[in-house]
């Protein structure tokens, strides 16, 4: 007999929860049971589209005894409350990205975590896909040698033209918010943990950084309107690993991007060039210390399509098979601790050492199906 699937519920019926809903169908480690929003009618129309059992406000799914652990994905500035209302209920949470806006709000869901024998989690799982999980076995098998140095880079494009904004029927729009250049919500809170997840998979944690942090511009043009800018919008800096290698990192909203590639991780032996980590799949490539060119490299795992919940799955697994999840809440944190280490070297003019730090999750085995997670 197969262990119980854990009864989860999701707080969040905007956008993305769609994503989630549709995948959750496809796993056997957790059902979800209940849906919640401030906006009642918006969970009530997830809960039919996607035949979840129960739609209800907030305090009626924390309220709730059959739902054993929340995903939370609500807007950034929420996460941190939300996360903590969810502990405080008895319940584990998995939080979207990043884990909270700010360290005291992370370092609270950690601790009422601990003091309650519940889990925290946080995303993005995107490393735990194919090409992800093949270059962290190429590095733990030698192949790059040595990890020496690494290159992380997202460059967006600058402002907004004409067409390029994204209008579903019910009007909601898929680019920027309104509220998208304040700290917390810029794009290193934003898509840097799928950056900063991919590569503490690949290399371990993170022992210091610094950096420099600019606002380019004091008001910039949004598909709002011209919107005030309140938060470092370009970022440079370092990264020193705990196991000696350092990293370059760019994230910036402010130029034309360029085609730089999204990650690289350069070793003693051989130089890797991974995919944009806001995928699960995608091609990789090597060059060797004997050849001059970049070469593909097979994909020797599962998850390569949009997987969105295989986080979810692990954490269930993990929770009952009594083993430490992937996608865990003290890695989730270590990540919002570098961003804000960014901001801070910059304002004070000095490396910051890293209070945090985490375990470097643990590879996932070969042969596992898509839709399955091991125990």
């Amino acid at each position: 007999m197969g262990i119980e699937p854990m009864k989860v519920g999701i707080i969040g019926c905007g956008a993305i929860s769609g994503t989630y809903l549709a995948n959750s169908k496809k796993f056997d480690a957790f059902d979800v049971i209940a849906v919640a929003d401030k906006r009642l009618e918006a969970a009530e129309a997830r809960a039919k589209e996607f035949d979840i059992p129960k739609a209800c406000s907030v305090e009626e799914i924390l309220a709730d005894p059959d739902v054993e652990t929340i995903i939370n994905l609500t807007p950034h500035f929420a996460h941190g409350p939300v996360g903590i209302s969810v502990l405080s209920a008895g319940k584990n949470i998995y939080n979207e990205k990043p884990l909270a806006v700010y360290r005291e709000e992370g370092q609270k869901m950690l601790s009422l975590a601990k003091e309650k024998g519940l889990r925290v989690a946080g995303a993005p799982d995107t490393f735990l896909g194919g090409a992800w999980q093949t270059a962290r076995k190429l590095i733990d098998d030698g192949v790059i040698g040595e990890p020496v140095g690494a290159f992380i880079c997202l460059m967006a494009r600058r402002g907004v033209r004409p067409g390029q904004q994204r209008t579903r029927p019910d009007g909601y729009v898929n680019f920027y918010s309104t509220d998208f250049f304040e700290f917390g919500v810029t794009w290193s809170f934003d898509r840097g943990p799928y950056y900063l997840n991919a590569i503490i998979n690949l290399l371990g944690p993170v022992r210091r950084v610094t950096g420099s942090a600019r606002k380019t511009w004091e008001e910039r043009d949004d598909v709002f309107g011209r919107v005030k800018v309140n938060a470092p919008t370009h970022i440079a800096g370092v990264m020193d690993f705990v196991n000696g290698a350092v990293c370059t990192f760019i994230m910036t909203s402010d130029v034309y991007d360029t085609g730089l590639p999204h990650i690289e991780v350069y070793g003693s032996e051989a130089s890797l060039r991974c995919i944009d980590p806001n995928n699960f799949g995608g091609q990789l490539y090597l060059r060797k210390y004997d050849s001059n060119e970049l070469k593909p490299v097979e994909c020797l795992f599962g998850y390569n399509s949009n997987s969105r919940g295989v986080g979810i799955a692990d954490l269930a697994s993990a929770i009952r098979n009594k083993r430490p999840h992937r996608v865990s809440g003290e890695m989730a944190y270590h990540v919002i601790d570098i961003i804000h280490g960014f901001h801070d070297a910059s304002k004070e003019d000095k490396h910051v050492i890293l209070q945090s730090t985490c375990e470097r999750p643990a590879p996932l085995p070969l042969g596992l199906e898509d839709w399955k997670i091991d125990d």
